[in-house]
């Protein structure tokens, strides 16, 4: 049965998934988990899971370290500066989905009233 929870829970995926392009993210509504999969080189997919969104997050920074570390280019990862490094997803209270800042809030899009300039026929 879905719920708020999981729709939040999905809502998180998303916004992480806007963040990490090689990275495949989604929330298991069988398993009541985010499940992330790590597609950059088919050879070396990693898969990780948490119960939260910043749980997964965590785990997909370590994981892609870790990839760094036993890849061709050497054993040790590169040091990005703090201002080049994505920052973590927000977290998703019930009811609320965080929007990066500078973007209008979603409206849903209302029916044209009787008297609405739509609704008049030509």
């Amino acid at each position: 049965m879905l719920t708020r929870d999981d729709i939040d829970a999905a809502q998180a995926a998303k916004q992480v998934q806007r963040y990490t392009p090689t990275w495949l993210i989604m929330w298991s509504l069988r398993h009541r988990r985010f499940e992330a999969w790590q597609c950059a080189d088919p050879r070396e997919c990693r898969i990780v899971c948490a119960k939260s969104a910043g749980e997964l997050w965590d785990l997909m920074q370590q994981t892609e370290v870790d990839l760094w570390r036993t890849s061709s280019h050497g054993a040790t990862p590169p040091t990005p500066s703090a201002a080049d490094r994505p920052a973590p997803p927000l977290p998703v209270v019930s009811g609320l989905v965080p929007r990066p800042h500078g973007l209008p809030p979603d409206r849903p899009r209302q029916a044209p009233g009787p008297r609405s300039p739509e609704r008049r026929r030509p």
